[in-house]
């Protein structure tokens, strides 16, 4: 049966892992077949992946059809890492260390904490988009299970981490969630919805491609110290990111901002993904364009500091 093939799959991942966690589609339908309330948060890369006609909100409408009580965008986490992280820049680069790693991949941030321990205090503290998603929407529903849908494998692993599973209880890819609908018999392009889908600022979406969040961060930084300049060094697929440390271990990248991420293309080619990275730039770019507000510091969670 489905719940005792759940079972032996979380047996199988409290042995990977340590612990007991959700990381299949199966433990999620599962869940709301229990009648759980589940809540999707979903990484910004999804624009596209489900084909041309699978507009944005019809994926919302698609995703309460499979029993998700509602989906958010990781896009809104995604504007607050940004603010946060531009703070943090300058708070801490050069004064505190040479230079600040971003935080949102995690498969960057491991691989630079285990190949370059001296570094690993460099690497931003700050909460990634999935993490600061999840805790929002739990302190609204503190009794909703989360489930992150996004391109990478990765987070299976990040949200393993005894400090975010409180926060985030499954996590599948794109290409789990298409089985579902596939499962189901949904068909996305012929749904009909007047359902809404704009918390989130271009800066927060543009996190899905490499250079997004570098971007992001900067512009936070021109807005919030206009009298600062930030340099900025990216990398795309772990290689190119242990080339760039090494340059930053030669002192070449010293009060740099720099930019990691696993996979060639940023997110959108990331392990669970449908879609080239072609075609996913394009989507991407035109859902952006789409965005009300541009900035990060504009979103509409981003309380300013006081002076």
């Amino acid at each position: 049966s489905a719940a005792t093939l759940a079972e032996q799959e979380s047996s199988l991942a409290t042995a990977a892992f340590g612990q007991t966690f959700k990381v299949t589609p199966i433990q999620v339908i599962t869940a709301m077949n229990h009648r759980e309330k589940v809540i999707a948060c979903v990484a910004p890369a999804f624009v596209g992946q489900f084909g041309k006609d699978a507009t944005p909100a019809k994926l919302k409408t698609a995703m309460r059809a499979l029993g998700f009580a509602d989906v958010v965008e990781v896009a809104i986490g995604a504007d607050l890492c940004a603010v946060q992280e531009a703070h943090d820049f300058l708070e801490e680069v050069p004064a505190k260390q040479p230079f600040m790693g971003t935080s949102c991949c995690p498969a960057w941030s491991v691989m630079a904490k285990k190949m370059f321990p001296q570094f690993k205090d460099y690497i931003s503290m700050a909460l990634t988009p999935m993490v600061i998603t999840a805790r929002m929407v739990k302190k609204d529903h503190p009794n909703a299970r989360i489930c992150f849908i996004g391109p990478c494998a990765a987070k299976k692993l990040e949200a393993s981490r005894r400090s975010v599973r409180s926060e985030v209880d499954f996590v599948i890819t794109y290409e789990e969630l298409m089985g579902m609908f596939v499962g189901k018999g949904i068909e996305l392009a012929d749904i009909e919805t007047d359902e809404k889908f704009e918390d989130a600022t271009a800066a927060g979406r543009g996190y899905a491609a490499g250079g997004g969040a570098a971007d992001a961060i900067a512009n936070c930084v021109d807005e919030l110290y206009p009298n600062v300049q930030i340099k900025v060094d990216r990398a795309e697929g772990l290689a190119e990111c242990a080339k760039m440390l090494r340059i930053a271990q030669a002192g070449k990248r010293n009060g740099y901002l720099m930019e990691g991420m696993a996979c060639p293309g940023g997110c959108i080619g990331g392990a669970g993904t449908l879609l080239s990275q072609t075609k996913a730039s394009v989507a991407l770019k035109k859902f952006q364009a789409e965005s009300d507000d541009k900035m990060a510091t504009k979103s509409k969670y981003h309380v300013p500091e006081e002076e």
